[in-house]
């Protein structure tokens, strides 16, 4: 039997359901969101400061565009990775199928819907552009956007973007994100905890031991992509740090 998985939201924060066969007996399991562990154990001083700065109104504007073109993004990468041809071809492919994806198309309807869906574009095409320091190296997409979960620690679970052998054959977690600016790695170390965490679900889950974590980050003012890499020995770094605040959120909820 398949794990049976199911999003639940308990007291406002999202968790995983799992349910499982162990030798023969069901198990459920309650295990919170990687993001949500993160979220809501990280320093959100800075954060206000910026919204405070800029003006409530002008932030929300500003994370919506993030966060929705970042969504038309990752669908992007996740249809064009597995195409097969000259990246010229794929990308005619792409712009066939995404006409008619529904994830990439969710929000033609709103009022701000195309300016999504363009910087979404935008952003992707960073990425090709550059096609030789990103998918060029990719040889086969081992997962995308798949559900992921540890026991570890007393349990967590998520989405990785994606799991790729590249042409070297190294396997790397690839985690995809978007920026107004360019990143420092001092201020994307919950990126690195996240990828790390992501990496001990797929080892514990497949049985294979990843490479590595790469972090794509596309940007409105750079025309390349940044990436950012965790050896496996970075990778125990940061999933030590994970583990604190994994404890830290139980602590704070009473789990």
């Amino acid at each position: 039997m398949e794990a049976v998985i199911n999003r639940k939201t308990v007291n406002g924060k999202r968790y995983y359901e799992i349910q499982e066969d162990v030798n023969g007996e069901l198990i459920t399991r309650l295990y919170p969101s990687i993001t949500t562990v993160l979220g809501e154990t990280s320093d959100k001083s800075g954060l206000e400061d910026w919204r405070n700065k800029v003006g409530h109104e002008e932030a929300d504007r500003i994370s919506k565009l993030s966060m929705n073109r970042g969504t038309i993004m990752h669908r992007l990468i996740e249809l064009y990775k597995p195409l097969e041809g000259s990246p010229e071809a794929k990308l005619e492919q792409l712009k066939q199928i995404a006409a008619e994806d529904a994830e990439v198309n969710q929000f033609n309807t709103e009022q701000n819907g195309q300016i999504w869906l363009n910087a979404g574009w935008e952003m992707f095409m960073k990425f090709w552009y550059n096609h030789s320091r990103f998918f060029s190296r990719v040889r086969n997409v081992l997962e995308a956007e798949t559900f992921l979960w540890s026991n570890k620690g007393g349990g967590y679970a998520g989405t990785v973007d994606n799991v790729s052998e590249l042409i070297d054959n190294k396997v790397l977690i690839i985690d995809y994100k978007n920026s107004r600016k360019p990143k420092r790695e001092d201020w994307i170390q919950d990126y690195f905890i996240q990828g790390s965490a992501y990496w001990v679900a797929y080892w514990e889950r497949s049985g294979v031991k990843p490479d590595g974590v790469e972090i794509w980050i596309a940007n409105e003012i750079q025309d390349c992509p940044q990436v950012f890499s965790l050896t496996n020995e970075d990778v125990k770094i940061y999933f030590r740090l994970f583990q604190e605040r994994l404890q830290t959120f139980k602590q704070k909820f009473n789990i």
